[in-house]
């Protein structure tokens, strides 16, 4: 496949295959042919080459290759995330995308939001980096596309996909802490049918998650907070005719957690259930004509046990219904019709008889958007209109254009906008000690500016990004009042700038974002936001045996609105190592914090020490 000023040189008939392969799910079984490695479907909402939005992809080599055993820590690593921790493996993991708030990132799974209707945002720290195929990232403002929660961008994880004939795995695992590992799967398929099914399973005795002891109460919280989590995925798609093909996708994982919550002796566990399942299919009604259904649920289930009560059980479910309309006007135009209908209910059962006043509502939603090119321009717009139930009409939009000043060298603008409804939590929290909901609450409002300079050279890949970020109506807490206000608004500016490239046959990938999220009302920096983030990841590789090293920087940070508990940056390296034993065992060992770095991303919060974890493979 050549690709010339923004032209894809696709026939008809490939580029209706590649459509047909994209469900509403956008969960496509993207083949090993390398024509086919570009194509990304989370950005434009269908199958797109040359995609305008910065964005990441990280493959199923990718995660081998860093052995990055969970996927808050896998996300970090990409340009303009951030991650903060409450402790260690296991405990509650929060991102935050170009200095957006935690949940003001969309996230998908095969296609299915993945989120919880109550806090707002999904529990990445339970999801099982074993299951993951492919992972695509799109920074900056997604409402025009997806709607609500898509201000700082968009991830989707698509589960391991089957491939034909049949096919075994296996990775089992042991390091510091107790910690262990244990993977199987197995994947085949035929021309007509593809399956993959996958079993994982994570333990560790884990940290003492909270800093809280000191000379004068020297045994506050000193036992060790471990983290278990049992996993299982199943994926299925099965061409029925040349114009008609069903599919099915199932992920359940239970974890088991044990933390440090508010309270010098109180000793906390919660039990979770995450699960995703959705039923695809697409028909082809003509040459230039596809339709894509999808009919999805995601679930969030949390007990909560304080001192070996059971305190509180939140319940929720997110079902989703979709039908998109891929209409191919010509080889280089191609329109999408969309409508979505989501339904959010909670359930909710705690001591002393306490319910949210509300527990359910819905949102209707229909786009267009259209994806062309012409000479050396190419181009998205698209345009959202949602009905929420709660909170009424919202339009959003985006626009993206991209020139090529030469062959490989290609220069973007983008303008969006984008909306946050607020959550559960956030409108009808029953009273508590610290926090109850504010039902006056409005959403959160966004208008995001872009500008990027591209290049795809013979010796590498580079990008540089300059963005600008306004949020209106910011959803920040007041202490004095214990709940949420609309009280804010922030102005985030940052530069990106990405790399990859090979020197001395090591394969290099460096990237650096500098970022300024600013309160506007008072000038502070939003909280538990970074300034400065990098990473630097170098491998190679040398017959059977495989090294690399990744190194891994944040700035200091203010945990606090008001910016007086400051959180102090840190640098950390990795370091790992494999050898193939064989055409289908391999075994890897990797020493994460190599200087045993002492260091925080929540305030009084530890994060893990030197770490050393071994994993035996089985690859056929």
């Amino acid at each position: 496949m050549k690709q010339l000023h923004g032209h894809f040189a696709l026939s008809t008939s490939t580029r209706l295959l590649l459509s047909s392969i994209a469900a509403i799910t956008l969960s496509t079984s993207i083949q090993a042919d390398e024509a086919l490695e570009n194509i990304t479907v989370t950005a434009n909402r269908m199958p797109s080459v040359n995609v305008l939005a910065p964005n990441s992809v990280i493959t199923r080599a990718d995660i081998e290759r860093l052995q990055i055993t969970d996927l808050p820590n896998l996300l970090s690593r990409q340009p303009g995330i951030d991650l903060t921790v409450n402790g260690g493996i296991g405990k509650e993991s929060n991102i935050s995308m170009r200095g957006t708030n935690s949940d003001n990132v969309l996230v998908l799974v095969d296609g299915v939001k993945w989120h919880s209707a109550t806090s707002g945002g999904p529990s990445l720290q339970h999801f099982p980096i074993e299951q993951i195929e492919r992972v695509e990232i799109v920074r900056g403002s997604r409402s025009g596309l997806y709607g609500s929660e898509a201000i700082g961008g968009v991830i989707q994880i698509f589960t391991r996909k089957g491939q034909q004939g049949v096919s075994p795995y296996a990775r089992i695992g042991y390091g510091t802490h107790n910690s262990k590992q244990a993977a199987a799967g197995v994947s085949g398929g035929n021309a007509q049918t593809s399956y993959n099914l996958n079993f994982n399973h994570q333990s560790t005795d884990g940290i003492d998650a909270r800093q809280n002891r000191t000379p004068a109460n020297p045994n506050i919280n000193p036992d060790r907070d471990g983290y278990r989590n049992n996993s299982l995925s199943a994926r299925v798609q099965h061409q029925i005719s040349d114009t008609f093909n069903v599919g099915a996708n199932f992920l359940r994982t239970e974890g088991f957690n044990e933390y440090d919550g508010i309270g010098l002796t109180n000793v906390y566990e919660d039990e979770s259930v995450q699960q995703v399942m959705g039923l695809n299919s697409n028909i082809q009604a003509n040459d230039n004509w596809l339709v894509s259904l999808l009919l999805s649920e995601s679930k969030d289930e949390t007990q909560i046990i304080k001192n070996g009560l059971d305190e509180n059980i939140f319940n929720t479910r997110h079902r989703f219904a979709n039908i998109i309309n891929t209409i191919e006007l010509s080889q280089n135009h191609t329109l999408n019709i969309g409508f979505d209908y989501v339904v959010d209910d909670i359930g909710n059962t705690a001591s002393g008889g306490l319910s949210y006043d509300e527990n359910s509502r819905d949102n209707k939603a229909g786009y267009i958007s259209w994806q062309g090119n012409a000479d050396k321009h190419s181009w998205l717009l698209s345009a959202r209109h949602d009905d929420n139930e709660a909170f009424g009409n919202y339009d959003t939009g985006i626009a993206e254009w991209g020139y090529w000043l030469q062959e490989g060298l290609q220069l973007t603008a983008n303008v969006g906008t984008a909306f946050k409804a607020p959550t559960f939590n956030d409108l009808y929290f029953p009273q508590g000690t610290f926090f109850v909901g504010n039902p006056a609450l409005k959403p959160e409002k966004s208008r995001n500016y872009g500008l990027g300079l591209t290049a795809d050279t013979v010796w590498g890949q580079w990008g540089l990004q300059a963005y600008q970020t306004e949020v209106r109506d910011l959803i920040n807490y007041d202490s004095a009042n214990g709940m949420n206000e609309n009280v804010a608004e922030a102005k985030i500016k940052g530069l990106e700038f990405d790399l990859a490239t090979t020197i001395a046959d090591w394969d290099v990938a460096f990237n650096a974002s500098l970022l300024k999220p600013e309160d506007e009302e008072t000038g502070d920096i939003l909280r538990r936001r970074a300034q400065r983030l990098a990473n630097l990841n170098l491998d190679k590789q040398w017959g059977a045996w495989s090294t690399g090293a990744s190194w891994k920087l944040r700035g200091h940070s203010f945990d606090n609105a008001s910016n007086t508990t400051r959180v102090a940056g840190f640098g950390l390296l990795d370091m790992r190592i494999a050898y193939d034993l064989s055409q289908d065992w391999s075994l890897q060992a990797n020493l994460t914090n190599v200087f045993d770095k002492e260091y925080q991303t929540v305030n009084n919060y530890n994060s893990l020490d030197r770490m050393v974890m071994v994993m035996f493979s089985y690859q056929p």
